[in-house]
């Protein structure tokens, strides 16, 4: 059994490598990061759990230390929408710190079992009037995925199914020229709007025409060089 004072210790244990592995913070002298480590509070998740669900406020950042999240909306007929995928080091919630809606319009589920960190909306307030450059990085992200955001929807609105597929395989294949999917295949077809099957079919296109070739079910080598 943990004593109290071995739990502290991991508690902030857990405070201080969220914080360092976070580039929001990470460029923090060990003094201010003090300062951040006070306001953070860790927590564990199980997976299927959720951070936030539609209708919740919006009153906190969540920083993912540990594990995977899945952030999607649901449409009108309740067909889900992949947004993005958070890896560690990646966070949620900053449209909190911005005005305007008060509640979630989207979902983020734990995919896998995770650690996060959360700060609330009151005290990262605080922590941008101390730490200006923390509020930089956070813009500079937020500008990024909205860059992000825009494009998509451009190539949805334009390309045809396997045109968008082709287009994430050149805007995510690695230096080696492999494409390393940090997302299952149905939430890769969620994101970029288009049937499970459709997705595979394509795949299966483009191994059959010689422009990729599989390696495993994550994992594809880019071939020909004509789609990059």
């Amino acid at each position: 059994v943990e004593r109290g004072g071995d739990n502290l210790a991991k508690s902030q244990g857990n405070h201080k490598m969220c914080v360092r592995n976070v580039p929001i913070f990470n460029h923090l002298t060990e003094e201010e990061m003090k300062g951040v480590f006070e306001k953070v509070e860790s927590r564990a998740y199980e997976k299927d759990d959720h951070l936030y669900m539609a209708g919740d406020p919006k009153d906190s950042l969540f920083v993912l230390h540990r594990g995977k999240v899945r952030i999607y909306r649901l449409n009108e007929e309740g067909k889900e929408q992949l947004i993005r995928v958070l890896l560690p080091g990646d966070f949620t919630g900053e449209l909190a710190l911005f005005g305007g809606e008060k509640l979630h319009d989207s979902y983020a589920e734990i995919v896998q079992d995770s650690r996060v960190c959360e700060i609330s909306k009151a005290d990262l307030y605080g922590l941008l009037k101390e730490y200006p450059d923390i509020g930089i990085k956070i813009i500079e992200r937020f500008s990024t995925r909205l860059n992000e955001v825009e494009q998509q929807a451009t190539n949805i609105a334009l390309m045809n199914s396997e045109e968008r597929l082709i287009e994430y395989i050149r805007t995510h294949v690695d230096d080696e020229d492999f494409l390393r999917l940090k997302m299952t295949k149905k939430d890769l077809s969620s994101y970029l709007s288009m049937q499970p099957e459709t997705l595979t079919r394509i795949f299966k296109k483009l191994e059959a025409d010689g422009m990729i070739g599989k390696i495993d079910n994550r994992t594809y080598q880019v071939l020909d060089y004509s789609i990059l």
